[in-house]
């Protein structure tokens, strides 16, 4: 699929995925932002889908070589 034709993760998926970086667990990554884990599977499933990835490794390899910018979103 074409770059240009993937929505852009939303601030919140960002955190998520930073957080997933890290290595925190879904509670750890759930308490740290203040939602549930539900929640925060949520976001992982849409970042997986919008990125085309399967998996927290796939994330963090995605992320770490530099294929996805998830710098923290300007706030106004």
């Amino acid at each position: 699929m074409d770059e240009i034709f993937r929505e852009p993760l939303t601030r919140r998926e960002k955190d998520v995925a930073r957080a997933v970086v890290r290595g925190l667990s879904n509670r750890e990554i759930a308490a740290e932002l203040g939602i549930s884990p539900e929640t925060v599977k949520r976001h992982l499933g849409s970042i997986y889908s919008k990125l085309s990835l399967s998996g927290r490794v796939g994330l963090a390899v995605h992320v770490v070589t530099g294929a996805t910018d998830i710098a923290p979103t300007p706030t106004s």
